[in-house]
């Protein structure tokens, strides 16, 4: 017997005799737990790696927070229910990434919030952009807010810490203060703008930042700037992808699968806890299985032996995961510096855009504080004809508040199965509230013909977002929860735990991949 065969043969037996004294079905140089886009592009990362790599997902499809989907009705019509596009000037992962799969880039409906396009529906008014930025209001704002009513959140910023700097970066938010000596990112929301702002401007700024959360109690101030003054607030062309955003994890793991036969896609598996063997750690895998977007626990249970372990889930997962170093205090607060921000869309399709042909307020685009906080026209379907509308993208309260009326009543003529069911009085509520912003009577927008919903709530996201609480520096929560045991080969990646408001793009999801392999990874 020549030499490599024997010591081939000596490895191979070690391995199995280490799997079988762990109880281990087989050993792995590293698992990957998640199959979203921070577990995708690890895969990827590790794909012409000369190890055994193995990605574990939860439910039966790639994709995690990107979830692109169809109706019926509507082949070919994508429809994004979860991530929807990027910025390739700053979101410049994404762009590398979508040219390397060889991904289509095309226009996003709206260009960030600064299409002259876009309509506003607070207080009982309908609203342009422009009457937003500078025209009547329904807001009982002071001489001083309504002459900076086109530039409220520089204002504030300028106002709150003295800082008129044109750029504003996440580091330089982490090192401005309040005029007490207070940095600002140790205050609450609420505090911080208490010092600068009335009631009825504060309001203002929530209605026109479009997202509900940025106002939670507990929340940082950063992230609102970070959101409309910093890098992503700029007048981009949005891109989505054509072949639909979800594509991009999808397209991660076929390269992934074909440039190494020893690797592995497990779908329908949950992690429940990890234990350290000597060398290695031992995941306990509990067997799924998903129907009608539903996913549960089956009897089957898996141990699998591995080198190295890259936990890519979302908080809501990572506290559940049965592992002691995740319980030290230090790393239990740094997980908790983050809320999770329930997110729901709701998409519908018609006959006609009626939403195009409401005139004075036809519109692409509807942002309001209604039952739905944005609304956007999703295109025509050239298979059928049919059109779609995302009636609701919705989060935090407004969210839950869906969530419960989807609960109620009977399913609407037309909803998709399971999960993704559209109920009747949540349907009304935001039919009713979309005829009030774009200026019809109810009965003048038809039945929809199909619909669908996605509501970020269940295990293993447990939100659509995340909002970083007031208090905690980024950094130092990044370095403790990426790596929690200094001593052990387990790292976290995912969205969730990046810098300020990036924890909303896929992009950040990214960045953290990045920044664990340049520290941890050959």
């Amino acid at each position: 017997m020549s030499s490599w065969v024997f010591l081939l043969l000596f490895v191979t037996l070690s391995s199995a005799d280490h799997s079988r004294q762990n109880g281990c079905s087989r050993t792995v140089d590293v698992a990957i737990i998640g199959a979203g886009p921070s577990g995708a592009y690890s895969a990827y990362k590790l794909r012409d790696a000369k190890k055994a790599v193995e990605v574990f997902e939860f439910s039966n499809r790639v994709g995690g927070r990107l979830y692109t989907t169809t109706l019926p009705n509507a082949p070919g019509l994508l429809l994004e229910a979860g991530g929807m596009r990027f910025i390739p000037e700053v979101h410049v992962r994404v762009e590398e990434l979508s040219k390397a799969l060889g991904l289509t880039k095309e226009p996003f409906t709206l260009n960030h919030g600064n299409s002259a396009n876009a309509l506003y529906y607070l207080r009982g008014r309908t609203l342009t952009s422009a009457q937003v930025s500078g025209g009547d209001v329904p807001y009982n704002l002071s001489p001083e807010e309504k002459a900076n009513q086109g530039r409220l959140f520089r204002y504030y910023l300028e106002k709150m810490t003295g800082y008129n700097g044109t750029q504003v970066t996440q580091d330089i938010l982490m090192q401005l203060k309040l005029a007490d000596g207070r940095y600002m990112y140790k205050v609450p929301f609420d505090e911080a703008f208490d010092t600068v702002a009335t009631s009825e401007g504060k309001a203002f700024l929530r209605a026109i930042a479009r997202f509900e959360f940025v106002g939670a109690p507990d929340t940082s101030p950063l992230p609102i700037f970070e959101n409309n003054l910093g890098p992503d607030s700029g007048d981009f062309v949005v891109q989505t992808i054509k072949e639909g955003m979800n594509a991009i994890p999808v397209k991660l793991i076929d390269k992934f699968l074909q440039a190494n036969k020893g690797h592995k896609l497990n779908l329908n598996r949950r992690l429940v806890s990890i234990r350290k063997w000597q060398d290695s750690y031992v995941l306990e895998l509990v067997h799924t299985n998903t129907q009608n977007g539903y996913t549960f626990e089956m009897l089957g249970r898996d141990l699998v032996c591995a080198g190295k372990v890259i936990l890519a889930v979302p908080k809501f997962a990572l506290k559940k995961i049965d592992w002691s170093p995740l319980r030290d205090k230090r790393v239990d607060d740094a997980i908790n510096a983050v809320r999770e921000v329930p997110v729901s869309k709701v998409f519908m399709t018609f006959s006609r855009p009626w939403w195009l042909e409401s005139a004075p307020h036809a519109s692409s685009v509807m942002f309001s504080d209604q039952a739905f906080s944005q609304a956007y026209d999703f295109g025509r379907s050239n298979v059928t004809g049919v059109y779609a509308l995302l009636a609701s993208y919705a989060d935090d309260s407004k969210s839950s508040r869906l969530l419960a009326l989807n609960t109620k009543g009977n399913l609407l003529a037309g909803s998709a199965p399971g999960a993704q069911r559209v109920k009747t009085p949540m349907a009304e509520q935001l039919l009713t509230d979309l005829a009030k912003a774009y200026g019809m009577k109810r009965d003048q927008i038809p039945a929809p013909l199909t619909s669908l919903s996605q509501f970020w709530v269940s295990y293993p996201f447990g939100c659509g977002f995340v909002v970083w609480r007031a208090g905690y520096r980024y950094d130092d929560v990044i370095s403790t929860v990426q790596h929690p045991s200094l001593t052990d080969d387990v790292f976290v990646v995912g969205a969730d735990y990046t810098k300020g408001y990036r924890v909303g793009w896929s992009e950040g999801a990214l960045s953290t991949v990045d920044r664990v392999f340049s520290l941890y990874f050959n």
